[in-house]
């Protein structure tokens, strides 16, 4: 189980709820995708482990963050969506975005590197 803050400071407390290892990427791809599936995880986001991904939409599930209906019956299999307080989160994931544009650059593409380095 993931480490909490545990305090009373209300960044701490949100930390606790969507702060782990890919939760924040987990509501990213359901902002770009209003329902996704078990498996459209997994697809989307590589290294990213079942087990994890099972505790990651189990404890966004319990906080209300995220909600789920069948699209099978036979067997049952769900498919996630947000949450109107889920949707709430928006602005957060919008400004995280902003700040990796401007701050974070994203390393050089392969092919452009190796172009550079030629004589």
């Amino acid at each position: 189980m993931a480490r909490k803050y545990s305090m009373r400071c209300s960044i701490a407390r949100t930390l606790d709820i969507i702060g782990d290892r890919w939760t924040i990427l987990i509501l990213r791809d359901l902002f770009l995708h209003p329902t996704r599936r078990f498996q459209h995880f997994e697809t989307s986001l590589p290294g990213l482990t079942p087990s994890v991904l099972s505790a990651r939409i189990k404890e966004l599930t319990a906080h209300g963050i995220l909600t789920s209906r069948l699209y099978a019956d036979h067997p049952p299999r769900p498919e996630y969506l947000l949450t109107p307080k889920g949707r709430a989160l928006n602005p957060i994931l919008i400004a995280m975005k902003t700040w990796g544009e401007q701050y974070a650059a994203a390393p050089p593409a392969a092919a452009s590197l190796e172009s550079d380095l030629r004589p």
